[in-house]
């Protein structure tokens, strides 16, 4: 089932994000297992949500690309999809 991922950067901005962000994306988009990404501002700061089939093909991607290149501790939430309709 897919998992939803919130994560949730400590003192993220949309500009620092605009920077970090352009490699990370094109090596989001050739991992199996991904889905979408959208990045937003809300009432708790900063957060990027991915849906990914599956939370350990997020875990590996995560762990290889964005830990050792965002400077910043990331919080992340992980939700189960009930339903999810594509195109």
């Amino acid at each position: 089932m897919p998992v939803l991922i919130r994560h949730r950067p400590a003192g993220m901005t949309t500009e620092l994000y605009d920077q970090i962000s352009p490699p990370l994306i094109e090596s989001i988009k050739q991992q199996p297992g991904f889905i979408l990404r959208v990045s937003f501002v809300d009432a708790n700061g900063f957060c990027a949500a991915e849906l990914w089939e599956t939370q350990e093909e997020h875990d590996v991607w995560f762990n290889e690309n964005v830990v050792p290149n965002v400077p910043a501790e990331i919080t992340q939430e992980v939700i189960e999809v009930h339903s999810l309709v594509q195109p």
